[in-house]
């Protein structure tokens, strides 16, 4: 069976709503300073691997469950929403040095934030496997750098260039996904599925479903 595809008509790329904009705006202060209410706190994580990450990345996370349990060894791991990457950290452990991790957010605080900790984390683990990119995790064929640098250097002054800029975007998704077909051994979401707007959610499972390899498992932790 081949894999899923996504609706057609697909949001501009980089366009956000006024719900969107405000999670962002949110997530970028939990970035730069601690937010204990923007999410339910949890102890179920290892202690053991939890020391083994950064204070701050630890601080920082804002999920309510450790679905990285879920993880077996050389798996292929994407978390979506991965913010501080506590829990991209803690697949690493789990999955080993044969393993790979992939943390996608589109929250550039918390790129910067999770990536800032990269070449530490390989340092006291011995193997470096966790990248984190930017995408919509409804929308993970196109990666989000590479669209803003092309739109850095043509701005979309007017419709016809907006038009040519939706082209680009979809070639790029086309010829270079972010997440090809049928990569990923497992999709783990820690608090995040719940943050797509309601007409958006078939366009996400539809991804989760395309990018996932034959037998591939997906695990959320949510809480309402």
């Amino acid at each position: 069976m081949p894999p899923a595809r996504m609706p057609p008509s697909a949001p501009t790329p980089l366009a956000a709503t006024h719900l969107e904009a405000g999670i962002r705006r949110r997530y970028s202060e939990g970035a730069r300073r601690v937010e204990p209410a923007l999410c339910c706190p949890t102890n179920a994580y290892d202690p053991q691997m939890l020391a083994k990450l950064p204070t701050e990345v630890v601080e920082k996370d804002y999920g309510c469950g450790d679905p990285s349990i879920h993880a077996r060894e050389g798996d292929v791991v994407v978390d979506l929403g991965s913010g501080s990457g506590k829990v991209c950290y803690l697949l690493s452990q789990r999955v080993g040095a044969t393993g790979r991790v992939i943390g996608l957010d589109v929250n550039d605080d918390m790129l910067a934030l999770a990536r800032k900790y990269q070449d530490e984390m390989a340092a006291r683990l011995g193997w470096g496997n966790v990248e984190f990119r930017k995408a919509r995790i409804q929308d993970m064929a196109l990666d989000l750098e590479q669209a803003e640098t092309w739109l850095a250097r043509q701005p979309a002054a007017s419709l016809s260039a907006l038009a040519e800029f939706e082209r680009y975007c979809e070639a790029l998704r086309l010829s270079k996904p972010l997440l090809a077909d049928g990569s990923v051994d497992l999709i783990v979401s820690n608090c995040v599925l719940n943050l797509v707007r309601p007409e958006e959610k078939q366009r996400l499972f539809l991804e989760m479903h395309r990018v996932l390899a034959r037998g591939g498992r997906a695990v959320t932790c949510t809480r309402w």
